[in-house]
Order: C-alpha cells, then sequence, then structure tokens
C-alpha cells in the first residue's frame, strides 16, 4: 500500500481532468425540457461553488422554486434541496442545525420516489445518513446506487466518509485515491479527495505530509475559507507553528466571517499572549495579543475548552484558568 500511495502521489499533477459524469436521470429530465433542465443545471453550478456563502443557496433556493412550480415531479430539483439544506445546517464538521438534515432527508426521498432508479440520489442519501450517524442506513443507501449504477465520485466519497466514522482507514484512503486516479472534472469531487488524502496523514501522524498536502489544497482552491481555516487549526494545535496559524486564520476570515475561524484565530491569538506573559520584556506584547483575541472571542470557558487537550496549546488553557481563578478571588473580596 504504502509503495502503490508513494507513486500515486508522484503522479497527481500531471493528471488530465475527464468529462464529468452525467446521470441517466438528468439526461431524462434534459430530454424532456431543455430550458427547464438549463435552469436547474444553474441552480446546481451555484451550489456547487458554495462554499460557506448563504447568498448563492439563497438564489439556487429561488431557481428550484421556480422549477417546482413549473414541474411539481421534478425530481433533480428535490435532489438539490436535498443539497442545500445539508449546506444550510452545517456548522462544523459534526455539527448541524437542528432539523436541518431532516429537512434534507425528506427532499432526497422525494426524488427517489419520483425516480426510484435515480442512482445519484441514493449517493447523496449514503452521506446524509453518514452525518445523522444512520451508518447501516447510509450503507445500504450507498449499495442501492452501486447496484443501479453510477459513475459519479460522490459515490467513492461517501463510502470514504463512511469508512472514516468506522475506522476502515485503509479503506477510505483507496476511495480517495480512485476518485483523483479516475481524473474527474468534478472541482468540488477532486478537493475533497485531496482533503480526504490530508486528513488520512494527519490521523496517522504524519505532520510534514500533512502540511504539504494542505498546501496542495491551497494552491487548487485559494479562495477556500475554509481549507485556510482548516490548515490554520492544523498550525496551531497539531504542528505549532502559531505565526503561520494566525497569518492563515486571517486569510480565511477576509473571505468569509465565520464562528470556526474566529475560534481558531482567538486561540491563536491566546496562546501568543500565554507565551509572552511570563517574560517581563513582553509584557506590553502580551496584553496587546490578549485584547486582539478578546474582540474577537471573549467567551473564555470556550477557549479553555478547545486549547486545553492540545500540547502546543494547553499553556493557554492553564493561563486563562489561572486569570479566570484570580478574577473571581476579587469578585469575592469585594
Amino acid at each position: 500500500m504504502k509503495i502503490a500511495l508513494f507513486l500515486f502521489l508522484m503522479s497527481i499533477s500531471s493528471f488530465v481532468f475527464s468529462a464529468e459524469w452525467i446521470s441517466p436521470t438528468d439526461v431524462k429530465y434534459q430530454t424532456k425540457n431543455q430550458d427547464l433542465f438549463n435552469k436547474f443545471n444553474s441552480a446546481r453550478d451555484l451550489v456547487n461553488s458554495w462554499r460557506g456563502q448563504s447568498g448563492k443557496l439563497v438564489a439556487a433556493d429561488k431557481i428550484l422554486k421556480e422549477i417546482l412550480e413549473e414541474d411539481s415531479e421534478y425530481a433533480p430539483a428535490y435532489r438539490e434541496y436535498g443539497r442545500i439544506h445539508i449546506m444550510n445546517g452545517y456548522i462544523n464538521s459534526s455539527r448541524f442545525k437542528e432539523g436541518s438534515l431532516d429537512l434534507s432527508e425528506k427532499f432526497i426521498l422525494k426524488s427517489i420516489e419520483i425516480e426510484p432508479e435515480y442512482a445519484d440520489a441514493y449517493v447523496l442519501l449514503g452521506h446524509l445518513y453518514t452525518q445523522m450517524k444512520k451508518y447501516k442506513e447510509a450503507q445500504v443507501a450507498l449499495e442501492k446506487a452501486e447496484s443501479i449504477g453510477t459513475k459519479s465520485p460522490w459515490l467513492n466519497l461517501n463510502w470514504a466518509s463512511l469508512f472514516v466514522e468506522q475506522a476502515q482507514y485503509n479503506k477510505a484512503l483507496q476511495q480517495y485515491i480512485n476518485v483523483l486516479m479516475g481524473q474527474t472534472s468534478d472541482k468540488k469531487a477532486y478537493i475533497t479527495a485531496l482533503s480526504g488524502l490530508t486528513k488520512f496523514y494527519e490521523m496517522s501522524g504524519d505532520y510534514e505530509n500533512t502540511r504539504t498536502y494542505f498546501i496542495k489544497q491551497i494552491e487548487y482552491e485559494p479562495g477556500s475559507a475554509w481549507i485556510l481555516g482548516n490548515y490554520a487549526s492544523f498550525l496551531l494545535f497539531s504542528y505549532g507553528d502559531i505565526d503561520e496559524a494566525i497569518k492563515n486564520s486571517k486569510k480565511a476570515l477576509e473571505i468569509m466571517d465565520y464562528e470556526m475561524g474566529k475560534l481558531v484565530l482567538a486561540c491563536a491569538l491566546y496562546t501568543k499572549w500565554a507565551l509572552s506573559l511570563d517574560n517581563p520584556t513582553k509584557r506590553d506584547e502580551a496584553e496587546n495579543f490578549f485584547k486582539q483575541a478578546w474582540l474577537i472571542y471573549p467567551y473564555l470557558n470556550e477557549i479553555i475548552e478547545k486549547t486545553k487537550t492540545h500540547k502546543h496549546t494547553n499553556v493557554t488553557a492553564r493561563k486563562l484558568q489561572d486569570l479566570l481563578e484570580k478574577k473571581q478571588m476579587a469578585t469575592r473580596q469585594l
């Protein structure tokens, strides 16, 4: 496996991307009404290009409503609504807004009710059930997609997500490699596979290669706030490069203002404060770092929880805990 992976990684930059998979169900609806399919395609392009921008989902929602007003049995539109509700509900990799995934399930199942052989709808359903922690249902949905037949790279990627949840990391790795070697033209699928490879290295404790493949992700998609933010989180908590973590966090937040990005940047700034605090020559510098961090994220108990379990930031948790205890003592003495 290691030799094959090495040879694969050496050849990754020379890929020529192949034509994107087109679902037979999509072809059916395109043949049925080209104008309506063009509208659907514009909505799907908006969803595909979403990287946290709510405006794109709002615009896609408007187009899909228009499609369903004209044809209430337009199965691809319902499937796309399923994607929108997953995205709308996204908080972080393990958290979604309450009810968003249930709405997604409703729309995906509606698309399958209309088109029982809609393999790509089952691919999405498998992803949804993995996010809902319904792993048996996820497996059934992905197996159904396979039995119907699809060349969508998301079948591999959704199998990989399920394998990761079940700690079957080598199986997940093979799925990521399948997507990258398949030379897909689906940019989102490609970056997702590249991200999976990066996570594999991180879980393996190979932080140098983790850093290398984060950089490859950023080169491939420099405008992604989430990739920059995830890289900053890795740099801070696992790699221990606080200055680079601050730099990449700020880049992420320039692209998109989001809570996890602010949390990571604040953790990095509080860590700079904690490391400078005991040096008498850096007291002013420490105070400045604290003020910056406080303006971004003043919730110290959350910072303590986030930093206490990582070796490069546990000093931050200790110093903040000391600060809170001193404030509590001062308050009691008043």
